[in-house]
């Protein structure tokens, strides 16, 4: 193929389907305001990235179809390190200028429902999973929501790097 990747198999930039995660706890709110919330559950690391699960919840008039579809986050280590999804590409991702390490935030799943008992009982749940790739220099680090808005609030979260590169040395192949 053109960008180097063979022409079957799961590109290398992927999360690895025959590697047994290392699960770290996170949770922590990115927003939690009185209709909405978006969290950070835990992040399933791997040798070469990491997936980050995001949980998101609307009730009441907030709860809509596709609330959460478009939903977009950066994630930013040390100096400048950014990893930014791209709200009007399918794809959900881009690499803007930097320097020599290039973070890729994809946006690899959605899950999600939608449930309304009445008009005052609408409720919307969502499981986003965001592939971190490669893995982040071993520095502090923020998840961020960039669009749209959700509520008021920061709208971001810690992520620790260090944490993240230590697990995935600790990450086991399926077959030895």
């Amino acid at each position: 193929m053109e960008n180097g990747e063979p022409d079957f198999g799961r590109p290398s930039w992927m999360p690895p389907d025959d590697v047994l995660a290392v699960i770290v706890p996170v949770g922590q709110f990115l927003i939690r305001a009185e209709q909405v919330i978006v969290a950070l559950s835990h992040l399933s690391v791997y040798p070469i990235g990491c997936m980050l699960d995001v949980r998101a919840t609307a009730r009441g008039s907030d709860a809509v179809p596709g609330v959460f579809e478009r939903t977009a986050f950066t994630a930013q280590f040390g100096a400048g390190i950014i990893a930014a999804m791209d709200d009007k590409d399918p794809y959900r991702w881009r690499l803007p200028g930097r320097d020599a390490l290039a973070l890729t935030l994809v946006q690899y799943g959605l899950e999600g429902d939608f449930t309304v008992s009445s008009a005052e009982d609408r409720r919307a749940d969502c499981t986003l999973r965001l592939w971190l790739y490669p893995l982040p220099p071993p520095d502090p680090g923020t998840l961020s929501i960039i669009s749209p808005d959700l509520g008021p609030g920061s709208a971001r979260c810690a992520l620790d790097g260090r944490t993240i590169v230590a697990a995935a040395a600790e990450a086991q192949p399926y077959w030895r």
